[in-house]
């Protein structure tokens, strides 16, 4: 049987991780970075098994908005992080109830014939997730392998992990996101036809639809963000939440207001990348009063981006 469907690379000496790697943070950035290490001690490959979905899916058997990383986000910063393949495993609910002895033996020797095994100290997997370093340390003479476990990375005694950093995405602040990704937070996108109305009150703005419903986006609020089209980056504000001043929806949108920009660009993809939370939603007393709060983020955006090309 065949676990990894698409899998088209030859391995001479494969070391091997494996786990969800959403958002690709700076304590999966360490692992990979002994991984890469490894592999080129022994002349031979970078592999990564992971998910396009979190396995909980097909446990729970429903979708929610979790994912700090989409999976061909995720696949570009594995490979820019130096992993030479990235293999996605097909989770399913036989596997979900795959002893870790099998799980070991058919996927990670019977498939693979991994060489070393590089682990993160919460590296768990098979049928109740009863497989982890300790399994694979016991396992590994019999096995022929060789495994090495990477500590958490720690930020001020804190402990790096993609649930810590959705708690600080839900409660939306970018600040301590970025310090754990190493990079800014974004959303990939459509952009969609709105209701018009910032056009109207001087200020229009695109309605971005995520290229994946499963992603999980800042907590309401109004933020400091770069818009990247085609490559180009241009500055901005994203508002995320109801609208309550004017449309009173009762879904969430992102709606982004490009400094500077003319351009129709329905449909087209765009990255909405976020540096700051600036101010909560707030359902003015009317369109005047919004209106002037909309000019103060313009004027903070303008003066934050002058700060940091300063600096």
């Amino acid at each position: 049987m065949k676990y990894f469907q698409h899998q088209k690379c030859s391995f001479k000496y494969p070391v091997v991780s494996m786990g969800t790697f959403d958002g690709v943070h700076l304590g999966h950035q360490k692992l990979l970075a002994v991984l890469r290490s490894k592999a080129a001690e022994n002349g031979g490959e970078a592999i990564v098994i992971t998910y396009k979905h979190h396995p909980l899916e097909i446990i729970h058997k429903k979708t929610f908005p979790y994912m700090l990383t989409e999976p061909s986000r995720k696949e570009v910063l594995l490979k820019q992080y130096g992993v030479d393949c990235v293999l996605y495993l097909d989770f399913d609910e036989k596997m979900a109830g795959l002893e870790p002895i099998d799980f070991l033996q058919k996927i990670i020797i019977g498939e693979l014939k991994a060489k070393e095994l590089v682990v993160g100290y919460d590296t768990h997997f098979g049928k109740f997730r009863q497989g982890n370093y300790d399994f694979l340390k016991q396992n590994a003479e019999h096995s022929g392998y060789q495994v090495d476990l990477v500590e958490p990375y720690k930020i001020n005694n804190r402990i790096i992990s993609s649930s810590l950093i959705r708690d600080f995405v839900r409660e939306g602040d970018m600040i301590d996101v970025t310090r754990c990704l190493g990079r800014n937070y974004s959303v990939f996108g459509s952009v969609s036809t709105g209701h018009r109305i910032g056009r109207e009150m001087g200020f229009p703005t695109i309605n971005v639809i995520p290229a994946d419903p499963n992603k999980l986006l800042p907590g309401i609020g109004v933020y400091i963000c770069e818009i990247v089209l085609h490559g180009i980056t241009y500055q901005g504000v994203t508002n995320i939440g109801y609208s309550p001043t004017l449309k009173k929806t009762l879904y969430k949108e992102i709606e982004t207001f490009i400094l500077d920009f003319s351009q129709n660009i329905y449909d087209q993809e765009v990255e909405i990348v976020f540096h700051k939370k600036i101010r909560d939603e707030i359902d003015f007393a009317g369109i005047e009063e919004l209106i002037r709060e909309i000019q103060q983020d313009v004027k903070k955006t303008r003066e934050y981006f002058k700060l940091k090309s300063a600096k």
